[in-house]
């Protein structure tokens, strides 16, 4: 079994969960499961979408993928202990995904000490103050961490996730299906970007 799980929070920004779950979901394994998880049973995004939750927290523990949403709650989980605890992440053993602010929490938990980052330009200074060295990438990895910069920058997360847990080959296809129609650069620019950033961490793509 291959376990997804995206954590949110209250104030989370929407497209950072829509848009890597729909394409995640497309995955059509019996093996291959996506949830929601979170503190509590439901938790409101930015603009008042409200999302059920499909476990808590605490159970990312037993994860094989934990993708981190950005949005303004973010900070807030900065400060918020029981989140943090809660938050169990083993880079050893799981792929672990920061979107946009989400990546101040990979900071706070300590997951990017020594390892450059990018983020949403409205969390620069944040990460700049807390002494980690921002690449002006949409996607940038190492090892089994990630961080993706601005909200379409999700693309490029998902698709590492995809090339790490399916294969290249079954990636572009999932993509294929969302591709804006004509666009024949669309999925070159992904497949360029989101190799390049795995084979400069020698990790091996299915």
């Amino acid at each position: 079994m291959t376990l997804l799980s995206i954590v949110v929070f209250d104030d989370f920004s929407d497209i950072d969960l829509v848009l890597p779950w729909d394409i995640l979901s497309r995955v059509k394994r019996h093996d291959w499961k996506v949830q929601v998880v979170g503190m509590g049973s439901t938790h409101r995004s930015t603009l008042g979408m409200l999302v059920k939750t499909d476990e808590r927290l605490n159970s990312v523990a037993h994860s094989d993928v934990v993708i981190i949403l950005g949005g303004e709650g973010s900070r807030v989980r900065l400060n918020d202990s029981e989140f943090l605890d809660d938050l169990k992440l083993d880079p050893q053993r799981q792929l672990i995904g920061a979107q946009c602010s989400g990546a101040l929490i990979l900071e706070r938990l300590g997951l990017l000490q020594g390892r450059t980052a990018t983020t949403t330009p409205f969390a620069v200074r944040e990460m700049q103050a807390a002494g980690v060295v921002l690449q002006q990438r949409p996607l940038v990895v190492h090892g089994n961490v990630a961080t993706a910069g601005g909200c379409l920058a999700s693309l490029y997360m998902t698709a590492w996730i995809l090339f790490r847990c399916i294969g290249v080959a079954d990636a572009k296809q999932i993509f294929a299906e969302v591709a804006p129609v004509g666009d024949d650069a669309f999925w070159a620019v992904i497949e360029r970007a989101v190799t390049a950033q795995i084979r400069a961490t020698n990790v091996p793509i299915p």
